[in-house]
């Protein structure tokens, strides 16, 4: 019995591990379509570039993922 939870629990910790190196991948995959080093006249250079912020808009939403899913990893170790 108390080996088959140690088994389930580091099965899902496993599979944690596995989100997160898939939030870093298309997090990185993200940053490439962005211009670094991003400022404010810039932002306001391109304020309606749609292509811009649809990329800043899923830059931000996978960084949120990879935070929501580090913590959750970080509960389980």
């Amino acid at each position: 019995m108390k080996t088959d939870l140690l088994l389930a629990e580091k099965t899902h910790l496993g599979n944690l591990l596995e989100a997160i190196q898939r939030c870093v991948y298309f997090l990185d995959a993200t940053s490439r379509k962005l211009p670094w080093l991003l400022n404010g006249q810039l932002l306001r250079q391109y304020k309606k570039d749609e292509a811009l912020f649809e990329a800043l808009s899923a830059f931000n939403e996978r960084f949120s993922k990879l935070q929501d899913t580090l913590a959750a990893a970080m509960r389980h170790a």
